[in-house]
């Protein structure tokens, strides 16, 4: 029998070693197959450590934790973080628990195939393409299987060792790092990974948002149905589709025993957003009338609510048709499919469900500021309101980024707490995140929410339970939830927990002092390994802010082309030149009046002269 890793023999004989073992041990023994598979890549693993020549993690120097600084060195991709990681969870599992599964090990040697042959792309021959996987014989009736083995076994224990101090001569030198970044990026979008695979990647990834999910095990074909208090992704759901040789759809999304939505697993090459006006459509429109007990309703010719597709890849701009998740709300024919850059768990389809925006947009429209303004509470001034006014306009008139621009010491957390009293007041958002980029932003924003007073002598705080800061264990209760970047980007981009924030639970996001990490975004790093540079920074801060599907608020002190490029222009300016000309006019106006006392107006001229040396100061320290 010839090993699907073969190919590894001349340059990296250990780990064909290891993955013919794990092909041999396939049909006898399937936890033997899992712990080799898991061995090969913790020694691919080690390999990378090696021929980077990057040190060892001298706390913590485990699998995952190395894998982890592969990752932040940006020498992984996601579709190969992706791959480490169920081979990595499957041999824990296997080695602790005993596990075996036949069916789970055909995939996990086709992911190892398909890992190595990246990694000799990448390490090995950069000319390399891949073959096709080919399912094992089986060769346990063979004579001297169980010799072969052995000797296999041992063989295997030797290679590593002796490959181990020769690593240094397999790497083109004359290519450095930021090359062999690209080059891993380039060989990871040409992977053409297989149904199986795709299959398992989106097990693994609707399971991190709170779905069973398992297209081996939770089939309709196996029995598996849905269950009240259970929310299970069911593989195979059978439908009267007609436009497929199959008839079903690859997964059907059950939030305890109501339909919520309809899942077409696509293969690597195929455009994905097509798929949401064909096979997506076609499997709503076709649940088979004695599965109608599970239907919430039917919306015009479809009877599942909302429609996804995939592939798999995480999304990619340059490739939007190829990567992400498609989706469609298709309550509504105005509804556009979109490309989403994760899953929505089972509360959030339920919450999209309940929710009625043009009745909490009619709400917002017409609630009063007045209580902004009273003495006893807020007591915004009126360029704060001005502000809050803006900024809902643009919420109501459909905007998903907006942008307040307002000058140090204009009280823009003040603005922040009336304009979230008022959204979550009338319902226009149920659930708020509140971004900062330092623990001490935060700290300071949570000393005003839980101390000034906004309504009946109660703080924001009071009234709605706040989710404190970077508390990853999300309650649906909390109406609000603050939260650092630097703990979004562990958690989304280099999270290996069993569970990852959905793209939907937060609806708002207001993001503190936006500017901030621009131009002295190094010194705000509280994790020197999250970023490289101050462009990787922006980056990782994108990618965070993006990955949500929620409507963006940010406020900065000053503007920069970044912050425009992700929240556009200004809907509202409050410079510091507006400041002290308002102050001065308010002061001078008041000199003939009666109504103040010298004092009072002593008291404006007083501030206004304050604003101005603000200014001045602000403009000693420009570079012009």
């Amino acid at each position: 029998m010839i090993s699907n890793f073969s190919f590894l023999t001349e340059r990296f004989p250990a780990l064909e070693k290891l993955g013919t073992l794990a092909e041999g041990y396939l049909y006898s023994d399937s936890n033997s197959c899992l712990y080799k598979l898991g061995s090969l890549a913790e020694i691919l693993v080690n390999y990378m450590f090696e021929l980077e020549k990057l040190t060892q993690p001298a706390k913590d120097n485990t699998h995952a934790n190395r894998i982890k600084i592969l990752q932040y060195e940006d020498l992984l991709t996601p579709e190969i973080s992706d791959i480490l990681y169920v081979i990595r969870i499957t041999r824990n599992v296997a080695v602790h628990e005993g596990y075996e599964s036949f069916e789970e090990c055909k995939t996990l040697l086709e992911m190892a195939h398909t890992l190595t042959g990246w990694f000799m792309q990448i390490y090995g021959d950069y000319e390399y393409e891949p073959i096709a996987f080919v399912l094992p014989e089986d060769i346990r009736n063979e004579e001297n299987y169980l010799k072969l083995l052995e000797e296999n076994e041992k063989l295997s224990a030797e290679l590593e060792k002796a490959q181990a101090m020769a690593l240094s001569t397999m790497i083109h030198r004359h290519i450095d790092i930021s090359e062999r970044r690209k080059r891993a990026a380039k060989a990871a979008r040409n992977l053409h990974l297989s149904a199986r695979e795709i299959r398992f990647i989106i097990d693994r990834q609707l399971r991190k948002v709170g779905w069973e999910a398992d297209s081996v095990n939770l089939r309709y074909s196996k029995g598996t149905r849905p269950e009240e208090g259970r929310n299970i992704a069911i593989a195979e759901w059978p439908t009267d589709l007609t436009m497929c040789q199959w008839g079903y759809a690859d997964y059907a999304l059950f939030a305890g025993q109501k339909l919520v939505g309809v899942v077409e697993a696509k293969a690597t090459r195929n455009d994905i957003s097509s798929s949401i006006s064909n096979q997506c459509r076609e499997y709503s429109m076709g649940i088979k009338e004695e599965h109608a007990v599970y239907q919430i309703n039917s919306w015009g010719i479809y009877k599942a609510p909302f429609l996804f597709a995939t592939n798999g890849k995480p999304y990619s701009p340059q490739f939007p048709t190829k990567s992400g998740i498609w989706f469609r709300d298709a309550r509504r024919d105005s509804n556009l499919p979109k490309v989403l850059q994760g899953w929505i768990g089972p509360q959030g389809l339920l919450d999209m469900l309940k929710k009625n925006t043009d009745s909490a947009n009619k709400m917002l429209a017409e609630s009063s500021y007045d209580p902004l303004c009273e003495r006893n509470g807020l007591a915004l001034r009126a360029y704060q309101v001005e502000a809050i006014e803006k900024a809902e306009a643009a919420v109501l008139a459909g905007r998903q980024t907006v942008l307040l621009a307002m000058a140090t010491g204009t009280g823009k957390t003040r603005t922040v707490l009336g304009m979230l009293y008022r959204f979550l007041k009338t319902g226009r958002f149920k659930r708020i995140l509140y971004l900062v980029d330092q623990a001490i932003l935060s700290e300071l924003a949570l000393d005003v929410f839980e101390e000034v007073k906004i309504e009946d002598l109660m703080t924001l705080e009071q009234i709605y339970e706040i989710n404190k800061q970077d508390n990853k264990d999300l309650c649906w209760e909390n109406k609000l939830h603050v939260a650092t970047v630097q703990s979004l980007i562990k958690r989304i981009l280099f999270s290996d927990d069993e569970s990852m924030p959905s793209v939907t639970d937060y609806d708002l996001i207001i993001v503190d002092e936006a500017h901030r990490g621009y131009k002295h975004g190094h010194e705000l790093c509280d994790d020197e390994l999250l970023y490289r540079s101050q462009s990787e920074y922006m980056s990782k801060y994108r990618s965070v802010l993006e990955y949500f599907d929620a409507v963006k608020i940010a406020l900065t002190a000053t503007p920069t082309r970044f912050t425009t490029e992700i929240f556009g222009k200004p809907v509202f300016e409050y410079s510091h030149y507006r400041m002290t000309s308002e102050s001065c006019k308010h002061a001078l106006n008041d000199l003939p009046s009666s109504t103040k006392s010298g004092e009072q107006i002593a008291l404006q001229l007083e501030e206004a002269a304050h604003l101005i040396m603000i200014a001045i100061k602000k403009l000693q320290n420009l570079d012009i």
